[in-house]
């Protein structure tokens, strides 16, 4: 094979005369910690932000500094005892970068829309504000009241668990399949679950998988989880740093796949698709692309970055089969919560054995969740209107911030707006002093982006009415003004729109033109749901093995929350926790797991698996301290277990031993507690406890209290991580108990062994409802909220199911 090849890429152009170079800039100068200038383009005209002096990188040091100070005093006289650095940086560094204009723990009171109301962290309410931090780029999340009784419908007569609804299921694979004319679909629980599937099922020892550095971190753990023979990262965006890397690894394995996003949300850019197609006729990659934020926001039609880069790039369009392999989230454009898969014919095996070995041990895409993404793909003129006013907004917004002088990250046609801060302090103040002028946005620093390029991001919608715009371009001038973020000007073109009311506006979205079409989607889900609980009926399928009937197990008052609580806050809650805000319902709930574990705090999860494994890789981390740390599990632990291991960083430096029985692991125990050089080693033992009574939990874990309590002098350290979430084949049709069945035994490994326990359980194990919760130590839950991926990268579950636990639980 010849190695020699003359590089290809400089005929090809890097970006379109519609793209920015930002990107392509910022990498080249980010792996030396740049404090550089960085330059987006347009046409004719350049817009520079200041470079970070060295006084200002002092000043905003001493500002951290300060804040550890303060944070540091507020712990006296009990200190926050963390174990692991990372806990230190969560607690004095991360938490009082986001309390220090009050963001961090917000609470939203309505529904992720246009508008919404927020309470402050101080409990205050606040008026309702423009939403620049959610993600309803078509603008779909609202519910006419004849949608709404659908939901009742489906929430009363079908199982929320989809695979127990094959139907629906296979009615919203088969819409998606011809969207975007592809071979086959999958679903999944989460949109972090489907990058999960689709890389674990593909990518074995033939593989080798290149990923662009800024994709989302789902990939960079399927990666991980997958057998692929390799593993790299190629430049963001840049093409030239990809073709070396393809001649690298040519030859090393017979596949390889390149891995993309349609459209990176902090960088507001999109691939280069032109210079991807090039490179792949000449490599024969397969191409992977993560449409997240892209699907049902970019290109006419909202089939994402393919079809804007033809409808920008006419006189250069890429085959419309390029992408081989696209994932996708519901939480995002359609409002929902869980994710895609869609793929070539050609991998349709691979996936569906992937699909069904995940789904045999674990939670589904819910019933509701597919209905409503199959209401927004039913109204194709409802979409081409909105992603046209959407497209419009957009357009309208980089105009007039360019020419106030607010350097915005890049494409302008991209439906988020990165706002260039610089100091992460800067970043914060920025989002509160938008705030203050009637605009919800979200601050981003290091590790998200680099720190001395923090910025504010946000998040346009079709939704939002001229007044909306207006109002969101003049706070983002003047908030930008009174931070003291506004650049060099540019001068205004002749083409330049005036502010106020504008024609380019008029797609606004409204019913003229589209009641034939709305009214034709709400007769087709009438009948799928009925034809759906028909067939449940015919056949009897309201046992557990395929998921639960819900309707039939909780009682009717469960339901009767779900509806409130979908009422009151929507479907999905429109963005993650840390991006916008929590609801009251995840609130409630911590509160009742916190009652029934015992343990002083917790955090719940929008999906079991996924939740264990996160935390499991969270905890694979340095202990201050020691200098080995040791992950101790059983041979027969969830898979989510041992794919913890797995997917945590590759410098965490903990060992996994695996342990067969009691006997084992007492003996494990002794060889690292013995000599010297062990006395600092630190152990995190999971323990499997299976659905049981108290006293066979205690049966259970007394023997292991006995064998460990000689040992209490040597262990520098323990974390017992007791999972309670092992599920039976199906959900049971008993409640779940609001007294967990812990064992008092426990009580004795933490005080005795000072141990720090967690708690991990499922609400799908005895609700049949996606989620799960962690409780336990509160410095390690303090932790946690920061370090695990699944809590930070992933949507907040739906509200409505959270409704659901908490009024199943006992709540109010």
């Amino acid at each position: 094979m010849d190695f020699k090849k003359e590089p290809i890429i400089d005929v090809v152009a890097l970006s379109s005369s519609h793209c920015s170079t930002t990107s392509e800039h910022e990498e080249k100068l980010s792996a030396t910690e740049r404090t550089d200038t960085e330059t987006a383009k347009d046409n004719s005209t350049a817009l520079h932000p200041a470079k970070t002096s060295v006084f200002a990188k002092g000043k905003e040091l001493f500002a951290f500094a300060g804040g550890c100070l303060v944070t540091y005093a507020k712990d006296a006289p009990l200190r926050h005892d963390a174990v692991s650095k990372q806990g230190d940086f969560a607690h004095y560094v991360v938490q009082p970068w986001y309390d220090w204009f009050g963001r961090n723990k917000r609470v939203t009171t309505s529904r992720a829309l246009n508008t919404i109301t927020l309470q402050s962290s101080h409990g205050q309410p606040e008026r309702s504000i423009i939403n620049g931090g959610g993600f309803n780029y078509a603008g779909v999340y609202g519910m006419p009241v004849e949608y709404e009784s659908l939901h009742r419908k489906c929430l009363d007569t079908l199982p929320i668990p989809g695979a127990a609804a094959p139907l629906v299921e296979a009615a919203l694979e088969q819409a998606v399949v011809a969207f975007w004319s592809a071979g086959c679909c999958f679903t999944t629980p989460t949109g972090y679950q489907s990058n999960i599937l689709a890389f674990t099922a593909i990518l074995d020892n033939d593989w080798f998988v290149l990923m662009d550095q800024k994709s989302h971190s789902s990939m960079s753990t399927a990666a991980y989880l997958s057998n692929a023979g390799g593993r790299k990262k190629f430049k963001h965006n840049d093409m030239h740093d990809l073709e070396r890397l393809l001649d690298d690894v040519e030859g090393q394995c017979p596949n390889i796949m390149v891995a993309v996003e349609g459209l990176y949300s902090l960088d507001g850019d999109i691939p280069d698709l032109a210079a991807l197609h090039t490179l792949k006729t000449r490599y024969n990659f397969v191409l992977c692309c993560d449409e997240a934020h892209s699907f049902l926001s970019l290109g006419k039609t909202g089939r994402g970055c393919l079809e804007w880069w033809n409808d920008m790039n006419p006189d250069n369009p890429v085959p419309t089969d390029l992408i081989d392999i696209r994932t996708t989230t519901l939480s995002k454009a359609v409002g929902g919560v869980g994710g895609l898969v869609c793929a070539a014919e050609r991998f349709y095996p691979a996936l569906r054995s992937r699909a069904t070995a995940l789904r045999s041990t674990g939670e589904s895409l819910a019933t509701p969740n597919m209905l409503q993404a199959l209401w927004v793909l039913r109204q194709p003129e409802r979409l081409t209107r909105s992603l046209a006013r959407l497209r419009a907004i957009t357009e309208f917004c980089h105009e007039r911030l360019e020419q106030a002088g607010v350097f915005v990250y890049g494409e302008r046609t991209s439906p988020v707006l990165p706002i260039h801060a610089g100091c992460p302090t800067k970043a914060s103040e920025l989002s509160h002093v938008l705030r203050k002028h009637g605009v919800a946005a979200t601050p981003f620093s290091k590790p998200a982006v680099p720190m001395w390029q923090s910025r504010v991001r946000i998040g346009m919608s079709a939704e939002f009415t001229d007044e909306n715009v207006e109002q969101l371009v003049d706070a983002l001038i003047e908030s930008c003004a009174a931070t003291k973020l506004l650049y060099s000007r540019r001068t205004a073109s002749a083409s330049s729109t005036t502010p106020g009311k504008c024609a380019r506006f008029q797609w606004q979205v409204d019913d003229t033109g589209l009641v034939e079409e709305r009214d034709d989607a709400l007769h087709y889900l009438d009948h799928l749901i009925e034809a759906q609980s028909t067939q449940l009926a015919e056949a009897g399928q309201h046992d557990r093995r395929r998921g639960g009937h819900t309707s039939r197990f909780l009682p009717r008052s469960v339901i009767d929350a779900g509806h409130r609580t979908r009422a009151q806050y929507g479907l999905g809650s429109g963005s993650s926790r840390w991006i916008l805000g929590t609801y009251p319902p995840h609130l409630e709930v911590e509160q009742i797991v916190c009652d029934m574990t015992g343990q002083p705090a917790s955090m719940v999860y929008t999906n079991t698996e996924g939740g264990l494994m996160s935390t499991v890789a969270a905890l694979c981390r340095p202990i201050k301290g020691c200098s080995k740390h040791v992950l101790l599990v059983h041979k027969n632990a969830q898979q989510p277990i041992l794919y913890g291991h797995r997917a945590a960083p590759r410098d965490c430096k903990t060992e996994k031993v695996v342990w067969d029985d009691l006997n084992d692991l007492t003996n494990t125990l002794h060889s690292l507690t013995e000599g010297k050089k062990q006395k600092k080693s630190y152990i995190t033992l999971v323990l499997t406890l299976p659905p049981a009574s108290p006293c066979n939990h205690n049966t259970t874990l007394e023997p292991l209290f006995t064998a460990l309590l000689p040992l209490r002098r040597k262990l520098h350290g323990l974390t017992i991580l007791l999972d309670c979430s092992s599920p039976p084949s199906y959900p049971s049709s008993e409640p779940l108990s609001t007294e967990l069945p812990l064992p008092e035994a426990l009580h004795y490994l933490a005080t005795e062994l000072r141990a720090r326990i967690l708690v991990f359980g499922s609400f799908y194990q005895g609700l049949g409802l996606n989620g799960a919760f962690l409780a336990g130590d509160g410095a390690l839950i303090d932790e946690l909220r920061y370090t695990s991926r699944f809590y930070v990268f992933a949507a907040a579950p739906p509200p409505f199911m959270m409704g659901m636990v908490a009024q199943a639980l006992g709540g109010e």
